[in-house]
């Protein structure tokens, strides 16, 4: 019964713990900069759920404009905002996300401010995220310095807010990471050395607060019977998102999010049954290579690197990268031992029976939660 409550407890702990992600939860913002004539170009893009909460964007549609299929929960929850309703939304407060984003972002070169032109680009974009386009007029020569307060705390709806700037500037080119602590950063003037701890603490939150991660992960733990199944699985898995993660981020490699999402959660609730209908584990390891590139393309949302790799960006993303890794590490380092353990201590009958009860139990919740998800994250069933 000890399996039991170890392996409830922590699906529990998975599953009550996403749905508060909602209020109380980070975002992220990335920003790309570009040196255009005498001026700077800024291409922003921004979680909709969060913007959306924040000026209402859903709100304001009337009901006959949301039509059968409209927003469900006008009090801020995670309902699914359908894509035509959001387009929508966007179109018609264009000039309000572009003033708030504008307002927000703020660059200056030898401190002098930047002016931010009236024709932004709001729109939708591939990623489902909001992506707006700004051009600013800048003094012709001095560093550049970029500050963004997007999604502030004391704005009432997230309570940290990381943004990625990559920036591509008079001839320097090259990425650094922006928070609460640190609200602005000089184009050019960052220490590679400073910005891999902070690229390393992304990637590690980006999987551990990835909740469908962690669990594709003990749907993994829970079919391996050896340390040398951990060690197989864990290192086609590292290869293979590995690989996504830097084709994605370079731009190389896109699939949009509305694909990538489903078939993540997808790939959990297979997992978690194959350990349950498949005794044989012959095929673990090419299903989870193939599965690992998916998981790599979901981690490559938090990052974005346009044009030719510098030192910096790549630093950067190697550094995210280790991150990942070091987080798994930590997973694996503190369920497998303890299921492990769990397995050996069972020598006596009614013991077996729990175990194999609570296994199956996990495997069931764990498919579950996937499959969920993909419901709710598949456009063909919201």
């Amino acid at each position: 019964m000890r399996l039991v409550a170890f392996l409830a407890a922590l699906v529990a702990a998975l599953l009550v713990a996403a749905p508060a992600r909602a209020h109380v939860r980070a975002t992220s913002v990335a920003v790309d900069l570009r040196s255009q004539g005498d001026g700077v170009t800024a291409v922003v893009d921004v979680e909709y759920d969060v913007l959306g909460r924040l000026l209402s964007l859903d709100g304001v549609l009337s009901p006959d404009a949301v039509g059968a299929d409209g927003v469900d929960g006008a009090d801020g929850a995670e309902a699914e905002v359908p894509t035509e309703v959001r387009r929508r939304s966007l179109d018609a407060h264009a000039s309000e996300v572009a003033a708030y984003v504008g307002g927000r972002l703020r660059l200056s070169r030898s401190s002098i401010g930047c002016t931010a032109g009236d024709d932004a680009r709001v729109e939708l974009a591939d990623s489902g995220a909001v992506r707006v386009a700004l051009a600013y007029e800048c003094p012709a020569s001095g560093a550049l310095t970029v500050r963004s307060d997007i999604f502030r705390a004391s704005d009432g709806v997230v309570d940290d807010t990381k943004t990625m700037v990559a920036y591509d500037i008079d001839g320097s080119r090259g990425s650094t990471l922006l928070d609460t602590d640190r609200t602005s950063a000089t184009v050019g003037d960052t220490d590679l050395l400073s910005e891999i701890p902070r690229f390393a603490w992304l990637g590690a939150e980006h999987l551990l607060f990835g909740f469908d991660h962690v669990l594709f992960l003990l749907a993994l733990l829970l079919g391996a019977r050896r340390l040398r199944d951990v060690v197989e699985v864990a290192t086609a898995f590292t290869v293979a998102h590995s690989v996504t993660l830097v084709l994605a981020a370079i731009g190389w490699v896109s699939l949009p999010g509305w694909i990538v999402e489903p078939l993540i959660a997808l790939s959990i609730a297979f997992v978690a049954l194959d350990n349950l209908l498949s005794p044989r584990t012959s095929h673990r390891l090419p299903v989870v290579f193939g599965f690992g590139l998916l998981h790599g393309l979901g981690f490559a949302g938090a990052l974005s690197v346009d044009g030719p790799l510098s030192a910096s960006t790549l630093v950067d993303l190697v550094s995210f990268n280790v991150g990942i890794e070091l987080a798994q590490l930590a997973i694996i380092a503190l369920t497998f031992p303890a299921l492990l353990f769990l397995r050996r201590a069972a020598t006596t009958p009614p013991a077996a029976r729990a175990l194999t009860l609570g296994t199956v139990a996990a495997a069931v919740a764990v498919a579950g939660a996937g499959l969920v998800w993909f419901a709710e994250r598949s456009p063909l069933l919201t």
